[in-house]
């Protein structure tokens, strides 16, 4: 076990790691000390506690004391230029604005030999409104369920409360159910379970219903119940919608597979490339973290194939979902059922995409159910 040493004014930084089991001694100190102590395996530098310049004035006693070196950087506009040359000198540049638990997990995957956290995770980002991200979640969620056997969770938490699509009662279920509890960290797994929707081995966790109180759920509140999940649910799929919120940040860092969903359409790349330049990049959110779903493709040589779009993403191709008629997407939606129930094309492309999802996180599959001509929630149980 390794020996770690933390520069930094933030004592829940050493909670974090300390919960994980992981170190054997983890030292903290507020301010850079004269005589550091050897026999450190791992050093972390918090900006705010140490300014970069002493840091870069220290830096040889750094490199030479420990031989993995972490620097936590507090700022978005030096952030690029202290990576660089950082970097080059082996040295790990934390991005700005991450949670604690977030630090502690990115260093731990890093420094620990077969560390995982949220193994069981899988979130759909939106490459923009419109791409179609709720229904492929809700279908992937259904089909995952059905041919694994698993208790599997979809989290809801595009900022809409998501029932466009369940053909049940969902009034008494969601999120503002378990927000208090939630937030006060006494949520109990049993409370969890009985604010989903339920139906055979799906669990269907509804949204905020009122729009203005979206703004309320920080990245930490969306860890915490995404920590949850992963303990009471086999699989948890998370619907993170196309908007940048604090939900969608706290699930696209609290998931282990990221999955965005696209079309062809330019103003997705471009609207995807700025979030990724803006906001992802100070999350330590890179293209290749995603594997892209073509969604609402046309086989169209005026229009980019699903190859050309995986290049210009910088992603693996995860699966390419044909564009369906208008009429059954209509009905579907006023029926209140997935596209599953109306197109066997669109069936197929789902249950491909998520049989390569359940082999990524080595769940078996003991049958072959899709269960594609049966709309979801039929009926609560």
């Amino acid at each position: 076990m390794k020996n770690i040493l933390i520069i930094s004014k933030n004592n829940n930084l050493k909670t974090e790691f300390e919960k994980t089991g992981l170190f054997k001694n983890i030292t903290t100190c507020q301010f850079l000390e004269n005589k550091l102590k050897e026999g450190i395996d791992i050093l972390i530098a918090d900006n705010s506690a140490i300014s970069y310049k002493l840091y870069m004035e220290n830096l040889q006693k750094f490199l030479k004391l420990a031989p993995s070196n972490y620097f936590i950087s507090d700022s978005t506009d030096t952030y690029a230029s202290v990576n660089k040359v950082l970097s080059s000198y082996g040295i790990i540049v934390i991005a700005p604005y991450l949670s604690d638990t977030q630090i502690c997990q990115k260093i731990c995957s890093m420094a620990v030999d077969n560390y995982s956290s949220f193994k069981n995770i899988i979130c759909f980002f939106g490459a923009g409104p419109g791409a179609g991200t709720s229904m492929v979640s809700l279908s992937v969620a259904q089909v995952m369920s059905e041919i694994s056997s698993k208790k599997t969770c979809l989290l809801n938490l595009d900022g809409c409360y998501g029932d466009d699509y369940v053909d049940s009662a969902s009034d008494g279920f969601g999120l503002a159910q378990i927000k208090e509890r939630l937030i006060n960290n006494i949520l109990s797994e049993e409370e969890l379970k009985n604010s989903c929707i339920k139906s055979s081995y799906l669990y269907f966790l509804p949204g905020e219903k009122e729009i203005s109180k979206v703004r309320h759920y920080h990245p930490e509140h969306i860890e915490k119940l995404t920590k949850l999940a992963s303990k009471t649910f086999d699989i948890t799929i998370i619907n993170a919608g196309s908007s940048i919120t604090g939900m969608s940040i706290g699930a696209l860092n609290s998931s282990d597979i990221k999955l965005l969903v696209s079309t062809q359409s330019l103003k997705y790349f471009t609207n995807f490339t700025n979030l990724m330049m803006q906001v992802f990049s100070n999350l330590g959110i890179s293209f290749q973290d995603f594997l892209l779903v073509v969604n609402k493709y046309i086989e169209y040589d005026g229009l980019e194939n699903e190859i050309v779009l995986a290049k210009k993403y910088g992603m693996q191709l995860a699966s390419v979902i044909a564009l369906l008629e208008y009429i059954p997407a209509l009905e579907a939606e006023i029926k209140k059922k997935t596209l599953l129930s109306f197109n066997k094309a669109f069936t197929n492309s789902i249950k491909q995409l998520s049989v390569s999802i359940l082999k990524q996180l080595a769940i078996e599959m003991p049958g072959n159910k899709t269960g594609a001509k049966m709309g979801i929630f039929k009926k609560r149980l």
